[in-house]
C-alpha cells in the first residue's frame, strides 16, 4: 500500500470512527432532550459516515485513487469540515463542534483531507 492510500485509509477511519462515537454518544448515551441533536448536525454526521466509508473503501481497492466517487467523497469531507470550523469560529447557533476538543479533532480530520487532496493532485499531475 502506497503513502496516499495509507493517508486516505487513516483519514477515512478517523472520520468514520468519530461519526460512530458521536452517534452512540449523542443518540444512545445522552439525555433524551439534547440540544446538539438537530437536523443539521445529524446531516453532518450522516455525511461523515458516507465520506468516511467511501474513503476507506476506495483506499482498499487495488487501483490508484481518483475517479468521480473519490473526488466527491474527499470534496464532501473537505466542505463539511471547513463549514464546522467556520461555525465554531463565528460561534453560530447549535454548533457541531460544541467544544474545543471537537474543534481540535475536526481540524485533525481536516488536515488529513487536505493531505489527501495534495497527495492526489501530486500523483495525477
Amino acid at each position: 500500500m502506497n503513502a496516499i492510500k495509507i493517508v486516505i485509509l487513516l483519514t477515512g477511519l478517523v472520520i468514520l470512527g468519530e461519526a460512530l462515537a458521536l452517534l452512540v454518544g449523542m443518540h444512545i448515551l445522552s439525555e433524551r432532550v439534547n440540544p446538539w441533536i438537530s437536523f443539521k448536525n445529524d446531516l453532518l454526521l450522516a455525511l461523515d459516515f458516507l465520506s468516511g466509508a467511501a474513503l476507506v473503501f476506495l483506499s482498499l481497492r487495488n487501483s490508484d485513487p481518483g475517479g468521480p466517487i473519490f473526488w466527491i467523497a474527499a470534496g464532501l469531507a473537505l466542505v463539511t469540515h471547513v463549514y464546522r470550523d467556520w461555525e465554531y469560529l463565528v460561534q453560530a447557533a447549535n454548533l457541531f463542534c460544541l467544544n474545543l476538543p471537537l474543534f481540535v479533532v475536526n481540524n485533525f480530520k481536516l488536515a488529513g483531507v487536505i493531505a489527501i487532496f495534495l497527495l492526489a493532485s501530486l500523483t495525477k499531475g
